[in-house]
């Protein structure tokens, strides 16, 4: 009965890792790992296999922020799911991307999953509460930190994670700000537990500019990041902060956070990232005047990635597009013929002899690198 046991253990594993299936994981509530409304946080596992066993990516759910009693009761009407646990399913199927089940389109296809779900509207950085002034209205929990570090102590305990050989820490839009913010604090948090795992980081569209708008009416990101940060407590890097007296902000921008950072990793941005090209300019077609501004954008983007050291690396479209570590576009964008996939796995496993590990397209106009989708917006 044992070996049968053990057999069915091991072939609901594999089926499990077959169709792509995760299950959600909600941490107590007495370990503080809450979302905004109190409800307990929590995150989607499917467990490694073969020569994938010890390997784990732990990847950041994005999805903005709030910055203050508007902006929160606007994605609580809006997004209830950003803010609350209450609705998540059991289950989430992921197979594309970083997620895709195919070793042919992805080297972590075998690798225990980590998908965390993204509930403190703070990029993944607050340790506070909200003290809004009207007593009519709702008052928020801004809790990333701690749910990051509550995730930690339980993969290590429960999900194997003191076994782990390679970890790839992981995130999307404001879970690749996430990853900006935390890829020390994860690193150190392992190291601290005795772990000699392999440990790079991801940063998948969090590459944040501090960009003026083109239109008045639109709200800054620097408004929000200097309005966000003390309402969420904001817990960000020691050496960025101490950088920055009195704009400690600024570190929400990874230009300004960069620098500080010790560990390895890697950067996804488009040139013409959607959030931050519409966000600032509206969506095309363009006239001349705001043309020349997306494109003044682009020119930022380019610039800054300069900044990125010889231990780190980056991939850099020039598409219309937001994330590619969740959907096809992580194998269909190509810069010189490779993929994100392609130079991601041969800078994490140092393997350039299979191409570049580093690649920024110059090509000429908008949206124009092969792969680009046509539609995206």
């Amino acid at each position: 009965r044992v070996v049968l046991c053990v057999f069915c253990l091991f072939l609901f594993a594999v089926l499990v890792h077959t169709t792509g299936e995760m299950k959600l994981t909600l941490f107590d509530s007495d370990t503080g790992a809450v979302c905004n409304d109190g409800t307990p946080a929590g995150f989607y596992w499917r467990a490694g296999t073969g020569s994938g066993a010890t390997n784990y990516v732990i990847h950041l759910q994005g999805g903005a922020w709030c910055n203050d009693q508007p902006s929160c009761q606007y994605r609580w009407e809006s997004s209830p799911e950003l803010m609350s646990s209450s609705t998540w399913e059991d289950t989430l199927v992921l197979t594309e991307g970083l997620f895709s089940l195919d070793s042919n389109k992805n080297a972590w296809y075998n690798a225990n999953e980590v998908f965390v779900m993204y509930c403190s509207s703070d990029v993944w950085s607050g340790n506070g509460t909200s003290h809004f002034s009207d007593p009519s209205v709702q008052q928020w929990q801004f809790k990333g930190k701690q749910i990051i570090a509550t995730l930690i102590d339980i993969l290590w305990d429960s999900y194997a994670l003191d076994t782990a050989t390679q970890v790839l820490f992981s995130g999307c839009s404001a879970g690749g700000q996430g990853v900006i913010v935390n890829a020390d604090y994860v690193h150190e948090l392992l190291k601290a537990k005795g772990s000699t795992a392999l440990y790079k980081s991801f940063a998948d569209a969090g590459w944040l500019q501090n960009l003026v708008p083109y239109f008045n009416n639109e709200t800054s990101a620097a408004y929000q990041m200097q309005s966000g940060y003390p309402m969420w407590n904001g817990q960000i890097q020691p050496n960025c902060r101490l950088s920055n007296p009195g704009l400690e902000w600024l570190c929400y921008f990874s230009p300004f956070a960069y620098p500080h950072i010790r560990s390895p990793i890697f950067i996804q941005t488009e040139q013409f990232d959607t959030y931050q090209v519409t966000s600032n300019s509206g969506y095309p077609p363009y006239d001349d005047a705001e043309w020349k501004y997306v494109q003044s954008i682009r020119h930022a983007f380019d610039a800054s990635l300069q900044i990125v050291g010889t231990q780190n690396s980056y991939f850099s479209a020039a598409c219309l597009y937001h994330c590619s570590s969740e959907d096809n576009t992580f194998n269909t964008i190509l810069i010189n013929g490779y993929s994100l996939s392609d130079v991601l796995t041969n800078w994490f496993y140092e393997t350039t002899g299979n191409g570049p590990s580093r690649l920024l397209d110059n090509c000429l106009g908008f949206n124009c690198s092969v792969g680009c989708p046509p539609d995206a917006y």
